[in-house]
């Protein structure tokens, strides 16, 4: 598949392979697959993606002097129909190699606000979707952290976030053993795919 025919990015930014993440980024695919929508999964742990440093490029150019595997990423969003984002909660928040991709996406940013020449088609309606697993417990702050740097990250890349699902206690029970999560999962995933079709 070529990158720009991507309809929906799906980003999983956990390190470890067939866990949590992996099988949620698997339903994700089967049910994206199954209504014929062309996606394509990044698991940004087996990407090079270098730090933004805060070298100001992007505020003088609208674009990111970096060349890696961040790069052809920024037309993918810009063409896109939307994006799903699965991350474990590592401190209250999203995980190391995801806020870097993040940080990266300061090239959207600085070309909308600082520039007023915006990179990234501001017209287009992109929908998104955030997925949080935490290993623990419930408790207060838990998805806070991560939800905030979500919330700024689906700016940045001018799409709606309408879905955010939390699942909690995976050290006990697994996302492949949590029926109700799968269950809100699924009708989610529905909605999601019906705001697709219907743009």
């Amino acid at each position: 598949m070529k990158l720009e025919n991507i309809e929906v990015l799906i980003i999983n930014a956990s390190p470890r392979k067939n866990k949590n993440c992996f099988f949620i980024s698997n339903i994700i695919s089967s049910k994206l697959k199954e209504r014929n929508i062309s996606y394509e999964v990044f698991n940004i742990y087996d990407m090079n993606i270098e730090y933004c440093n805060a070298c100001g490029f992007c505020e003088k150019t609208g674009y990111c002097r970096i060349k890696d595997e961040m790069t052809p990423m920024y037309e993918i969003f810009n063409k896109s129909k939307g994006t799903i984002v699965v991350s474990p909660v590592y401190f209250d928040s999203v995980t190391a190699k995801l806020k870097t991709l993040v940080d990266r996406t300061q090239a959207f940013y600085a070309s909308k606000y600082i520039l007023k020449k915006p990179s990234i088609d501001r017209s287009k309606k992109r929908i998104g979707m955030y997925i949080a697993v935490g290993g623990a417990n419930p408790y207060d702050t838990q998805f806070k952290g991560g939800q905030i740097v979500m919330d700024f990250f689906f700016k940045s890349i001018n799409t709606k976030l309408m879905y955010n699902l939390y699942l909690n206690n995976t050290d006990d029970l697994t996302s492949r053993e949590n029926i109700e999560f799968r269950q809100r999962l699924d009708d989610n995933l529905e909605q999601y795919i019906e705001g697709l079709i219907l743009k």
